[in-house]
């Protein structure tokens, strides 16, 4: 029999007598990674499967309907009983079999949606663009070389790795942008040669770190900027430091080589005793609120959307538009009480919650909080909980750029007019919604990307006026719809291209489509304002009902 294992991914068994294709190459490039980061390799990549993917969004695999073969997805929210698709799997120029009849004058979307439901396969396994040598992969853009990966774009030889873009020699690494020869490391950009290096920024050759600015040589370093050769947050002469560091190299290569994982940045800090309220004094900054421009423009998103401004407050719907939304919370800092909020995305829930620091106070503590020189020189991996406790807090705020009436979100950049999201990046007008990046008038909404008036749509580019929608790009006006492309008036379209007023697949003319649109919008915007949500949505209208 052909020696099979459970893939550390959920649910998908691997037949390990036929290796990947992109496997050969990027043991390659893992052995070299671990000759820089480690000074020695440590042994095959497939062993470390398991503890390289413990960091970030897991993948799922599940059956396609159509062929019974494995299909990959990155994206999670699908209702358990949907129907699954490989995305080389799909016809886009198959003709869809004319809509039931009776359809038009039915006035309950339930009754609606099950009709349609034989049309609904949720697309997986999708690699897009230029790219060669992907297994087990979705979400993949213009890349080479890559296993067990999603959501990445431009990037070349990662694995076991979620979310980035123009990324190389990566493993086991999660948000990462413009990175090299990184493992183990989340939310970085322009990082180079770390491991264990968290939510920091143009930084190389750095170990167990959080929150750095343009730091080179560091290890066990916490919310500081600009510094060299520094163990805990102390500079040390450089050969003291290549010293130190080689020793710390060589104790992390034994134990990798020996159990196929070393602790994580987190895992030595919550062994570090209690800590006392370190001595801060930093003010925060000011945040002037209006948010009542933020309400107008929910307002205006529901008039052109959905042909009606929804009763009551944007926060009477907080719990519609934040299904399938990151979860946030706020905390409280370890300095001074005051309130710190993150989002779950790149390991922000996994850093100590007893452990925060708003973005002032992380300022201060990295100028102000070191650990002893001598500590330093000793610092091993063994002991290094003993000495870094009073240094060892952690910040999952930042601003960056110019950002006006930011109101309760964590993470943004060059934004404006922003309630309860995360990150938002050269956004405006967006509520409950994770990293909108370019867009506006968008609520509800996540990883949406340059686009204008849309309500929970997700995993897009380049949509105008939709509304549940999902996967999908360069369409307008579209309703409940999956992987579509090109596509213009549409409603509860999967897997199809350049259609124009089309329903299930079918185009029925303009005045067909407003009359169908017309009614089921009337029905949704009933149901909310009803009940401030709607039953239907675009992750479960596939799961299959009978």
């Amino acid at each position: 029999m052909p020696n099979k294992a459970l893939s550390w991914t959920e649910g998908i068994i691997c037949d390990m007598d036929k290796p990947p294709a992109a496997l050969p190459v990027l043991q390659k490039r893992w052995d070299s990674t671990c000759r820089v980061l480690f000074g020695k390799e440590v042994g095959r990549l497939e062993e470390f499967g398991p503890w390289l993917s413990d960091m970030g969004e897991r993948l799922v695999h599940r059956k396609s309907a159509v062929s019974g073969n494995d299909v990959t997805y990155a994206i999670r929210d699908y209702a358990e009983g949907s129907r699954w698709i490989s995305f080389d799997e799909i016809d886009f120029t198959k003709k869809a079999a004319p809509l039931p009849a009776g359809i038009d004058g039915i006035n309950n979307i339930g009754l609606i949606v099950s009709l349609l439901q034989g049309r609904f396969y949720y697309a997986g396994s999708a690699v897009l663009g230029n790219s060669q040598y992907v297994e087990k992969s979705s979400g993949i853009t213009d890349c080479f070389y890559m296993l067990q990966t999603g959501k990445l774009t431009e990037c070349k030889y990662i694995a076991y790795s979620v979310l980035g873009r123009l990324n190389e020699d990566g493993f086991g690494v999660n948000g990462n942008g413009e990175s090299a020869m990184c493992v183990k490391c989340c939310e970085t950009f322009r990082d180079r040669r770390c491991f264990e290096l968290w939510q920091s920024r143009s930084c190389s050759d750095c170990y167990y770190s959080h929150n750095l600015d343009d730091c080179q040589e560091c290890f066990f370093c916490f919310n500081a900027k600009n510094l060299r050769h520094a163990i805990g947050n102390v500079q040390l002469p450089k050969e003291k430091y290549y010293e130190v560091k080689k020793r710390l190299q060589t104790e992390m290569a034994e134990k990798l080589a020996r159990e196929k994982r070393l602790p994580s940045l987190v895992e030595i800090a919550a062994k570090c005793p209690k800590p006392s309220a370190p001595r801060l004094s930093a003010p925060a900054t000011p945040e002037k609120a209006d948010k009542a421009v933020i309400e107008e423009a929910f307002a205006k998103t529901c008039n052109i959307v959905l042909g009606r401004r929804l009763q009551g407050s944007i926060d009477d719907y907080a719990e519609w538009l934040k299904r399938n939304i990151r979860r946030s919370e706020t905390l409280k800092s370890a300095a001074s009480g005051k309130p710190v909020r993150r989002f779950d995305y790149c390991e922000y829930f996994a850093l100590p919650p007893g452990r925060l620091l708003t973005r002032e106070e992380a300022r201060e503590a990295g100028e102000k909080l070191k650990i002893g020189e001598k500590e330093a020189e000793s610092l091993s991996l063994a002991n290094a909980h003993e000495s870094i406790g009073k240094i060892a807090f952690f910040c999952p705020e930042y601003r960056d750029g110019m950002n006006l009436n930011i109101i309760e979100c964590a993470t943004c950049g060059d934004s404006a007019h922003c309630y309860r999201s995360s990150p938002v990046v050269f956004s405006k007008y967006a509520g409950y919604c994770f990293w909108p990046r370019s867009s506006e008038h968008a609520f509800g909404c996540a990883a949406l990307l340059s686009s204008e008036f849309n309500i929970r749509c997700f995993n897009s580019v380049k949509l105008a006026r939709c509304f549940e929608v999902d996967f999908s790009r360069d369409c307008s006006g579209c309703y409940y719809c999956h992987n579509v492309e090109n596509c213009t008036d549409c409603m509860l379209c999967f897997n199809a291209k350049n259609l124009r007023y089309a329903v299930g697949n079918v185009e029925v003319g303009r005045e067909r489509f407003m009359e169908m649109k017309k009614r089921l919008l009337g029905l949704a915007g009933k149901e909310l304002e009803e009940t401030k949500g709607l039953h239907w949505g675009i992750y479960n209208i596939g799961a299959q009902t009978g």
